[in-house]
């Protein structure tokens, strides 16, 4: 395998590489509801919990009642449309604080909070070996199935070898009609805030030239995808990473190894590394990614809300078994993630995927800088400096355009070593020869007054007198005084709560339930002409955080808003198609999406009107999908249900619908119908957590390997 330049930026599978109409189109991909399942297949780590401590007794009542304060963690994004993703540093469900004991803070509610030093606010990682997902370094499974994780998939499935004790993502066997691919999205834009580092662990392994496997993201504001370039370390390069046992390193290079390291990370920032392995008596080519090195791919989302994260295949052309010549996240079954408490993150090391984010506000608020804070309490520790009040050494005048009596108001007193400390206008005025500097006093002009008097006295008090009572056109006119005198940190207060003024509180004032097709409509911001008023003043007071931030809101907007309709819409129109699993491969050759056909509500795709494909039918022609009242369940969601193969009531033998149902029962169930996705139900907590899930399917053949 070449190495990849990152000037060819662009993605060669031809779904990735089209520009899509819009920022609410889908680019012919179906996004797919997968509903949660059972305890312990998966857990809700951030489940609403109460306060026993705030429980009251009501009396009156005619029967004995309580109230407690329940405490809801509020999600930070979500995880491809309907998976809510928290901030770790949101409390883990106290029932389940006895399994993070050492990974994480117990507080004496029995809630658990990850530690204060925690480099990454979001993250998810996949292990291949237990075909789970976690959440946030919490050795928990939060989604099974590595499937049931991804924004849309096709012709891929989990292979197992028995004999070599490996599993990974590889693309379906004799597939010949789709290129391999599946999709994860994240979007933080409910929280309002954007990405400041993304880190990932993307293992991959080529076992033939002639195979590849392509990476590429896409931030949801944009409509194209980037490609992520691959590096092949040279053998060289290569001895500086000891975990690829590349061999002795030398003693020459024991005591700059690090740097060396360092300096080819750096250098390569924004790619992918991978290294060049020997081969063997079965394979002359291998490749594999570096292990555990997460790529720096911040230049690609930095500033988003959210973005798309894509892999593509390319099976070997050569032998038999090319097409496991490609693989995805590759993890020996030695070595599962699953009931590693004591590890705790540790143990998140050996997946073979892993996406890192940090977050950071919109706008970001410094706090009180050293300077000031010494200045305040420079002659008495106890006690704080005050505006106008003794010892005052400067004197400020304005000279404000509306004042119609036509005399000065009265001067503002202030300290000159409170304003040097963090006034840059000040701190300039105070050290040049100026005749302000010498007399103590200076007179603004074109000020107005209250503003000025706002800004001195935030410096001394760090708040805004009357701020609750602030409208935007207030702050807006701070926001110029903070700029004119140079105050950095009310300059980004102004900034940010003008944002706030202006971002809506809720979008339930757009969803119309009563359409079902609502969601279908893009959306756009309904107050435009504020936004470009908005822009305008930025632009004039140098606020380029709250330029960004609006440019973001806009974009955004149509994207929040699509994605609110689809989760407050019915979910029959995307729970995936029925899988048909042939033999013990965990993969779904029997239906096919007619991706890039028909042109749906969400652009180019079967999106909405149910097209697939049945192998050994007409590969030219979509099959209409039948549709069934009830909702779609599949055994290891409901483990009393039996194949439908089976003589059971309700469920069709053989023939075109026995084959279209696979494994998947319709059945009708009182009170569950198609309108809400089913909540999440942990249910109990076994004593100890184990990785065996009830009604898997049948052990994996060995058949196929390397």
């Amino acid at each position: 395998m070449s190495n990849q330049t990152p000037d060819n930026s662009e993605p060669t599978l031809p779904l990735l590489r089209q520009e899509r109409e819009n920022v609410v189109d889908f680019g012919g991909l179906c996004p797919l509801y997968y509903a949660p399942m059972h305890y312990p297949t998966e857990v809700e780590l951030y489940e609403p919990s109460f306060d026993p401590h705030s429980a009251a007794l009501h009396e009156n009542s005619r029967q004995p009642a309580a109230t407690v304060k329940v405490q809801v963690p509020l999600p930070c994004g979500h995880f491809n449309i309907w998976r809510p993703l928290h901030d770790r540093r949101a409390p883990v469900a106290a029932r389940l604080a006895r399994f993070f004991v050492g990974s994480a803070a117990l507080q004496p509610d029995g809630r658990v909070v990850a530690p204060n030093n925690s480099t990454w606010d979001s993250r998810i990682s996949y292990s291949s070996a237990d075909d789970e997902y976690y959440e946030n370094g919490h050795v928990l499974p939060v989604i099974n199935g590595w499937r049931h994780g991804t924004l849309a998939a096709r012709s891929l499935f989990r292979k197992v070898e028995h004999d070599w004790m490996m599993t990974y993502l590889a693309p379906e066997q004799g597939n010949s009609h789709q290129q391999p691919l599946a999709v994860w999205r994240f979007n933080y834009a409910e929280s309002r805030r954007a990405v400041e580092r993304f880190h990932a662990v993307l293992g991959f392994s080529l076992f033939a030239e002639s195979a590849a496997v392509e990476w590429c993201v896409r931030p949801l504001s944009s409509r194209r995808f980037r490609r992520i370039p691959i590096h092949v370390l040279t053998p060289e390069e290569a001895r500086y990473f000891s975990e690829i046992g590349s061999g002795d390193s030398g003693e020459s290079h024991a005591d700059d190894s690090l740097e060396q390291r360092a300096r080819i990370i750096e250098q390569y920032c924004g790619q992918i590394l991978a290294y060049r392995a020997s081969s063997n008596e079965y394979n002359d080519y291998v490749v594999h990614s570096v292990p555990a090195l997460a790529a720096d791919l911040t230049q690609y989302v930095e500033g988003e809300y959210g973005f798309e994260l894509a892999v593509s295949f390319v099976p070997a052309s050569e032998g038999p078994d090319g097409w496991q010549k490609a693989q995805v996240a590759r993890q020996s079954l030695h070595h599962p993630i699953s009931g590693r408490m004591r590890e705790g993150e540790d143990a998140l090391s050996r997946c073979g995927l892993d996406f890192r984010i940090k977050l950071r506000d919109d706008i970001v608020v410094p706090p009180v800088s050293v300077e000031l804070t010494h200045a305040l309490t420079a002659t008495a520790p106890e006690q704080r400096l005050c505006m106008d009040g003794p010892g005052c050494n400067f004197t400020i005048c304005v000279r404000d355009p509306e004042n119609t009596v036509g005399s000065l108001q009265p001067p503002i007193g202030a300290h000159e070593h409170v304003l040097r400390a963090d006034s840059e206008y000040f701190a300039a005025l105070l050290e040049s020869d100026m005749a302000e500097s010498s007399s103590k006093q200076v007179e603004l002009e074109g000020m107005p007054y209250g503003p000025v008097r706002s800004a001195i006295y935030f410096l001394y008090a760090d708040s805004v007198p009357r701020e609750e009572s602030m409208d935007l056109n207030d702050w807006i006119v701070l926001l110029d005084v903070a700029s004119r005198l140079s105050i950095p940190r009310l300059h980004q207060l102004s900034q940010a709560r003008i944002l706030a003024e202006v971002v809506p509180d809720t979008l339930a004032a757009l969803q119309d339930p009563s359409d079902e097709d609502s969601y279908k409509v893009p959306a756009e911001y309904p107050d435009l002409e504020t936004i470009e008023l908005l822009q305008g003043v930025a632009a004039d007071t140098g606020a380029h955080d709250l330029a960004q931030a609006l440019d973001r809101l806009v974009a955004y907007y149509p994207i929040e808003v699509c994605e609110n309709r689809i989760r407050s819409s019915p979910v029959g129109e995307f729970v995936p198609p029925p899988p048909h699993h042939m033999g013990t491969h965990d993969h779904d050759p029997g239906i096919r999406f007619a991706v890039g056909r028909a042109q749906g509500p969400f652009g180019r795709g079967p999106f909405g009107h149910h097209d697939f494909e049945i192998e050994g039918g007409d590969p030219h022609g979509p099959v209409q999908m039948p549709i069934m009242a009830g909702p779609v369940i599949h055994p290891e969601i409901a483990p009393g249900f039996a194949h439908a193969g089976g003589n059971h009531r309700g469920v069709h033998d053989g023939g075109f619908l026995g084959r279209l149902l696979g494994n998947w029962r319709l059945t009708n169930i009182p009170n569950n119908g198609h309108a809400d996705p089913p909540a999440p139900q942990p249910g109990p907590v076994p004593d100890v957590p184990h990785a065996t899930h009830a009604h898997m399917p049948p052990p994996e053949s060995d058949s196929e390997s390397d």
